[in-house]
């Protein structure tokens, strides 16, 4: 059987899975919006007192958040996938037998997590869709290939970083430390509910070891002013850095992870 197939069979077993619970895309659609009107108010009541730390990225609160939620909310998807995925095989029983598919570490992954980033992208369209429709706002004036280029580069990112949590999964089945520090943090200190100027010193140093922190920024900037890439080379290049160090140690030590837990006899426990 091909990767592809495989791949098309994982997403199809996922799919199924999820199409039995109809009533939670809607609630899902329903919470996104709900989650936007949220920032949409704090924005009208709060927004000006930002107006300085904003003007690099065209002065609207609403604007900034938005942006930053709906592309940390597709990213972030990488960061999760892999280890939820995994406790999930897990607990039900079925991970063994899962890593026993004839695909090498990065096709097993991508099949493992295909149906979380097709999802993501739905959610990605509403944000889209509310955006325009419902909250009227305007990028016509955004760099969409800069845009893009700091997708593909913090979706890689974020991947890695997702499959070195995912290490833990196998290992210590519960207990997972990167997991608690990307689902705490990387909000809080990378940037998307407000920009990373606001921070203390030293915790604007925290966030200069983050990903997320050049992921964000660059994209608004693309996104919200149209910067080009001599803009944000800075950005990209930090990036870039990030994904030529976590991509082959993520692979790697998964590969290592597997290895181990097989030789132990604990991959079936949970």
């Amino acid at each position: 059987m091909s990767t592809l197939r495989i791949i098309a069979a994982f997403v199809r077993r996922d799919f199924l899975a999820e199409k039995s619970y109809r009533l939670a895309f809607a609630l899902g659609a329903l919470a996104t919006v709900a989650n936007l009107a949220v920032f949409y108010f704090i924005g009208k009541l709060f927004g000006g007192a930002m107006a300085p730390h904003l003007q690099p990225y065209g002065g609207s609160y609403f604007a900034y958040v938005f942006t930053a939620m709906a592309f940390f909310g597709y990213i972030g998807t990488g960061a999760g996938s892999y280890a939820g995925r995994l406790r999930l095989e897990q607990t039900q029983g079925t991970l063994e037998a899962t890593l026993s598919t004839p695909l090498g570490t990065l096709p097993f992954l991508a099949a493992l997590t295909a149906w979380n980033f097709l999802f993501a992208t739905f959610e990605l369209l509403i944000y889209a869709l509310a955006g325009i429709f419902v909250f009227k706002l305007n990028f016509a004036g955004a760099n969409w290939p800069a845009a893009a280029a700091v997708f593909a580069l913090s979706a890689a990112c974020f991947a890695a970083l997702g499959i070195l949590s995912s290490c833990f999964v196998v290992l210590f089945k519960r207990g997972n430390p990167l997991a608690w520090v990307l689902n705490n943090f990387e909000g809080l200190l990378g940037g998307v509910y407000f920009p990373v100027t606001v921070l203390p010193g030293w915790l604007l140093a925290v966030s200069g070891l983050l990903p997320v922190t050049y992921a964000v920024r660059a994209f608004q900037l693309a996104v919200q002013r149209g910067a080009g890439f001599g803009e944000i080379k800075t950005d990209l290049a930090a990036l870039f850095l990030f994904n030529i160090i976590l991509i082959p140690a993520s692979v790697w030590l998964f590969s290592l992870s597997v290895r181990r837990a097989r030789r132990n006899g604990t991959l079936g426990e949970y």
